[in-house]
């Protein structure tokens, strides 16, 4: 069973308002399919997936849906609740809505068994980006047809070792659903996979870091330059409804790893519906490197 937040559904629950949408009517060609991907819990991966959605759409003016598939917390539906009753209660908060003037993203819940039909259902509805919260684990029924189906899949990594390893050891398992890994290519959707680090700590040894980057540097697994960093604003501003404003993001680092993703998804030099050219950040060019299939 799928369950929708959808523009009509919260609609539904804000009748006595007014939202116009200001988003630019520049779709692709084909909407892309990307997953936000861990083996460990508590690695921040619904709050980026929040961040990076509401950026996307409120922001760089893209047409997003997000799925969350991660029972039972499904913690992104949660927040999107949550801000609809604040929207009840809070009378600012509502006309910051109203003013803000872009029609909310669809919030979705399906199961994992049935996230394929889920996502097909949506490529259908003029989407530029779905975003899927998989699971914290890979021992689920339904997981491998998941991983199949999506074709770019992010791993949020923090520098202590049962997180790094949890994420070789995903990123290893992940290399057997390349498209290009694929006795027929059509079995699979998925370019390409990539860690990045998440909750970056400027006080940790840089030492820790450098040795964790060359370890998988010498590996062969794609890490990206970007370093979310864990400052106040990283999780008390996450939002379903807002994006936190283009200087936060880069002060998080969000905006440069929006970037990157980008870069990689679309490839440099693309315009983004805001008008923002999308540029590979500053050394990142390495990231590319490794176990993808970006031929775009």
């Amino acid at each position: 069973m799928v369950l929708w937040c959808s523009g009509a559904h919260l609609a539904r629950k804000l009748t006595y308002i007014c939202l116009t949408s200001n988003q630019q009517n520049c779709t692709m060609n084909e909407p892309k399919v990307i997953a936000f991907a861990t083996q460990k819990g508590g690695a921040g991966k619904s709050t980026i997936s929040v961040h990076v959605a509401s950026a996307l759409a409120y922001v760089y003016g893209y047409k997003v849906a997000i799925l969350d598939c991660d029972y039972p917390q499904n913690t992104v539906q949660v927040y999107r609740n949550q801000e609809l009753q604040k929207i009840n209660t809070d009378e600012a908060f509502k006309n910051r809505l109203l003013n803000q003037g872009i029609t909310p993203y669809p919030v979705g819940i399906s199961s994992v068994e049935k996230a394929v039909d889920s996502i097909e259902a949506l490529e259908k509805q003029g989407f530029d980006f779905i975003l899927v919260d998989t699971p914290g684990t890979i021992n689920i029924t339904g997981l491998p047809e998941l991983l199949r189906m999506v074709q770019y899949i992010f791993l949020p990594m923090e520098a202590d070792q049962g997180t790094v390893a949890s994420t070789v050891g995903y990123m290893q398992v992940l290399g057997n659903y390349l498209k290009s890994a694929q006795p027929d290519p059509d079995e699979s959707n998925l370019l390409g996979y990539y860690a990045f680090w998440n909750r970056f700590v400027k006080s940790e040894k840089k030492a820790t870091y450098d040795k964790i980057e060359e370890f998988f540097q010498q590996k062969g697994l794609p890490l990206l330059q970007s370093r979310v960093e864990l400052l106040i604003g990283y999780k008390e501003k996450r939002s379903t409804l807002f994006s936190i404003p283009q200087r936060e993001l880069e002060k998080l680092g969000l905006g440069k790893l929006i970037m990157e993703m980008l870069s990689i998804v679309l490839g440099p030099g693309q315009t983004t519906p805001s008008g923002k050219v999308i540029e590979l950040p500053a050394a990142a060019s390495s990231a590319e490197a490794g176990a993808s299939d970006d031929s775009l």
